[in-house]
């Protein structure tokens, strides 16, 4: 194992710049997503890859490689730039032992400087290599990875994802997402003469209850299924008023055998004439075949490096490697030892993005040459 890797000043120093931009969803944050991606196109060129914006606005994406034009790379290394609202605090980054804070430490701003570290390491292979930046993972991804695979059509042979398998796990399972808001109408009256109104709570209540008698609740981690969170109602202005409008959000989780398209009719039945439905963020869910030569080929770098093979990880959650379902396209997804995502305790083990990246480089190197 290099003790040096990542504390090398010239990639750690860039970690830290990356943490500084507060590339939120904030309207007065967009620039700092301008800048940033100046800053990766920068640290791109001054290697002699080749840079391609793609202009999906509002969140255009940055590829960076030899050839950006080819559509069936080998390898694209991805990772999205964005992050999840923070303190102001978090975006100074902190180290304390071999651990980094700060917004996007884990999630995922990380991947930057170990992508452009196997970069410069590598002796050769690097033209069947894509990089690929973008920017709106976490609302979504619909103008990032989405859009690259489904308008843009890139079609890599892997991609490597490091958006989950925390703490050295290869995460080869996430259930499918579906985001989606129901609204309701009735008719206002006064609250001592309801039969006067038409309740549009109730109404939101009865199609609530459709949708918990096909998702019911789910208890224990243990249990592997689909899930769904009743996250958001409005409704109402006052105790004796029977209200005439209701707006609410769900988020449905689902597991293999029901697509995002079987899903959504499903909902869009539930919800019949009660009320207007509309879907949000619909995503596949995502699986990984272990038994692939790319899975198979990251696992044996991984032993050499760590002496026993990672652990299989499923998770509840959603990343951009559902985009790559329907085209059959696998996805490695794995992380260095991290933790706090999204909170206000989010960090990284410096030491062990230097194992990490050696596992990276030895797949890399695979790949690379079996494509020969």
């Amino acid at each position: 194992m290099r003790k040096d890797l990542i504390m090398d000043r010239q990639y750690l120093e860039l970690f830290k710049q990356l943490i500084r931009q507060k590339t939120t969803h904030e309207p007065q944050h967009m620039p700092e997503h301008d800048r940033c991606r100046d800053l990766l196109k920068a640290e791109a060129e001054k290697r002699g890859l080749k840079t391609r914006i793609i202009p999906s606005y509002p969140y255009p994406s940055l590829l960076a490689g030899l050839d950006v034009e080819a559509l069936n790379p080998a390898l694209m290394l991805s990772c999205h730039l964005d992050v999840v609202q923070a303190q102001d605090e978090q975006f100074e980054p902190q180290i304390k032992g071999s651990r980094m804070m700060g917004r996007g430490t884990s999630d995922m701003k990380f991947a930057v400087p170990v992508f452009f570290d196997v970069w410069d390491r590598l002796k050769s292979g690097q033209e069947k290599i894509l990089l690929a930046f973008t920017f709106d993972e976490e609302i979504g991804g619909n103008k990032g990875i989405g859009y690259l695979l489904n308008e843009v059509g890139l079609r890599p042979a892997v991609c490597f994802l490091p958006d989950g398998g925390d703490n050295f796990q290869i995460e080869a399972e996430e259930k499918g997402v579906f985001h989606f808001h129901v609204k309701t109408s009735g008719r206002s009256a006064h609250g001592s003469r309801p039969w006067l109104g038409d309740n549009a709570i109730d109404k939101m209540f009865a199609i609530y209850s459709g949708l918990r008698n096909e998702f019911p609740f789910v208890y224990s981690p243990e249990q592997w299924t689909h899930t769904l969170n009743f996250g958001k109602i409005v409704s109402g202005d006052a105790a004796n008023k029977v209200p005439d409008a209701c707006e609410a959000s769900f988020d449905l989780r689902f597991i293999e055998g029901r697509t995002a398209e079987e899903i959504k009719d499903r909902v869009r039945k539930i919800v019949g004439q009660k009320g207007e439905f509309e879907p949000q963020v619909v995503g596949d869910n995502f699986y990984l075949d272990m038994g692939l030569w790319c899975s198979r080929m990251f696992q044996k770098a991984a032993e050499r490096h760590l002496s026993h093979p990672m652990p299989i990880y499923r998770s509840e959650g959603a990343s951009d490697a559902r985009f790559f379902t329907p085209y059959k396209i696998p996805v490695i997804i794995s992380k260095p030892v991290c933790a706090g995502h999204h909170s206000d305790h989010e960090w990284i083990d410096l030491e062990s993005i230097s194992t990490y990246t050696d596992i990276l480089l030895d797949f890399v190197k695979q790949v690379v040459d079996d494509n020969e």
